[in-house]
């Protein structure tokens, strides 16, 4: 495949990212506020999980309007899209999908999320062609790809200290989130060689290990579980092996 046609595909991708979540976003929150029992502002968890979402709606809008022009004509194939204002966008719209609101259609979340893996494998289709170690760009995305599926989506726990798991809860999201798309960013712009980034992992480790044991009485977080000991051994192979490669 040519390399404008791979570009188009890639925006048409991340568009299908887009629209599927925003859809999903939209519908969640709209019933969420006709739902009298687990209403807009039923509880300070509703509350913040609505408005984080909404927030993380807005700021796309106002993003793909203004930072993201080139990335409509690139859809038609007649511009070119930025980029990194482009995968700092996905990372905004990402936030909102990183908390469990009322009606979450999950099934619809996960295709959304496909989209962008699509994208994010087709970019490095680009970018490990012709690379003097093609396998660190690939090892790199397999990486991030399970550190995103390590980001743990906030969910209302009736533990005794319910307030402050959710504070962690929300501050771990956030912060994983912001990693993940500062990955994604490197990733678009063709700095993917090297993803194994010692910060975002020491922080997925910290974090994650506290909510899971924090509510492990509760319920454990399993498909967290899985990837975050997934993305620790693929870092900790991955700092083995890229010296040994050259």
């Amino acid at each position: 495949m040519q390399g404008k046609a791979l570009d188009t595909l890639i925006v048409w991708f991340v568009f299908g990212y887009f629209l599927i979540l925003f859809a999903e976003r939209v519908q969640s929150v709209a019933r969420s506020a006709k739902d009298k029992k687990t209403g807009f502002f039923a509880s300070g968890f509703h509350t913040y999980v609505n408005l984080v979402t909404v927030l993380s709606l807005l700021g796309t809008v106002l993003l793909l309007i203004l930072k993201n022009r080139g990335f409509f004509a690139a859809l038609a194939g007649r511009g070119q899209a930025d980029l990194s204002w482009l995968a700092v966008t996905c990372g905004v719209i990402l936030v909102g999908g990183m908390v469990h609101t009322e009606h979450t259609a999950a099934p619809v979340q996960f295709l959304a999320y496909g989209m962008l893996i699509a994208a994010m494998i087709l970019r490095t289709v680009q970018t490990a062609h012709g690379a003097a170690v093609p396998f660190r760009y690939w090892y790199s995305l397999v990486f991030v790809t399970a550190f995103s599926m390590a980001i743990p989506v906030m969910y209302r726990s009736k533990i005794r200290h319910a307030a402050l798991f959710h504070v962690i809860e929300a501050v771990t999201a956030l912060a994983l989130v912001f990693c993940f798309t500062l990955m994604l960013r490197a990733l678009f712009l063709g700095k993917g060689e090297d993803l194994l980034w010692w910060v975002p992992m020491l922080t997925a480790f910290v974090c994650d290990s506290a909510i899971l044991l924090m509510r492990r009485k509760e319920e454990i977080n399993t498909f967290v579980l899985i990837f975050l000991i997934a993305s620790c051994v693929l870092f900790c192979a991955g700092r083995i092996l890229f010296p040994l490669i050259g």
